[in-house]
Order: structure tokens, then C-alpha cells, then sequence
């Protein structure tokens, strides 16, 4: 599970990096009086605003950097719907204090009390 919660949160990263460098080159072929630049922290759903300024020229790297920012979307999403379904997971059926009862060759060993736990012994 752990593995592919990492290979998700590795697909995030790798889209969240194209979505940041098709953004820079987005602000590169945009004409300089637009200042698209103000978009960006904010934009990320205005992709009509963003088409309209850019111009033609930034038409490829536009379309690419919408779904980057969708897949990022939906690789987060997932991400953390796996994480809390594998955090919320039942414990295994059988125990590890049932397997040292089960096998009489380990040794039984007896566990220090922990400071303000009460007490049952006499």
C-alpha cells in the first residue's frame, strides 16, 4: 500500500513540475504588456483569462500546462483519499500477542510497567 501511495505522490510531484514549467514558458511567450505573470498565484482556474492573454504563440505550452495542473489535481486528490483509507484500515485478525502465546518456543517476557499506568498486582 505504501508503495503505491508513494508512486502517487511521485506522479503528483512530476505534474506538479510540468504545471510550473509550462507556466514559466507560458510567461515567456506572452506578450510583455499583458503581465500574465499576476495569474499564476491565483489562476489556476482561470484558463479561459490565461488563453485570452497569452496570444496563439503560447497555445501548446497552455494546453499543457492544463492538464498538468488536472492531473496534479487529481493525484492529490487520490493521494489523500488512499492515505486515509489506509490509515482507517482494520487491524489484522491475528495478533502479535497471540502469535507468542501460540508458540511456546519464545520465550514469554515480562513487560515493565509504565509510569501512571495503575497497577494490578498486590
Amino acid at each position: 500500500m505504501s508503495i503505491l501511495l508513494g508512486v502517487i505522490v511521485l506522479f503528483a510531484i512530476l505534474s506538479a513540475v510540468v504545471a510550473v514549467v509550462q507556466a514559466m514558458a507560458i510567461t515567456r511567450l506572452a506578450p510583455a504588456s499583458e503581465q500574465i505573470g499576476s495569474f499564476f498565484p491565483l489562476g489556476w482556474w482561470k484558463f479561459s483569462k490565461l488563453d485570452a492573454k497569452a496570444g496563439p504563440q503560447a497555445a501548446g505550452p497552455l494546453a499543457i500546462y492544463k492538464r498538468a495542473v488536472i492531473a496534479f489535481l487529481i493525484f492529490l486528490v487520490l493521494g489523500l483519499v488512499l492515505s486515509g483509507w489506509s490509515a482507517n484500515r482494520p487491524a489484522p485478525a491475528e495478533s502479535t500477542t497471540a502469535f507468542i502465546q501460540s508458540n511456546p518456543e519464545i520465550p514469554a517476557r515480562r513487560v515493565a510497567a509504565m509510569p501512571g499506568a495503575p497497577s494490578l498486582e498486590s
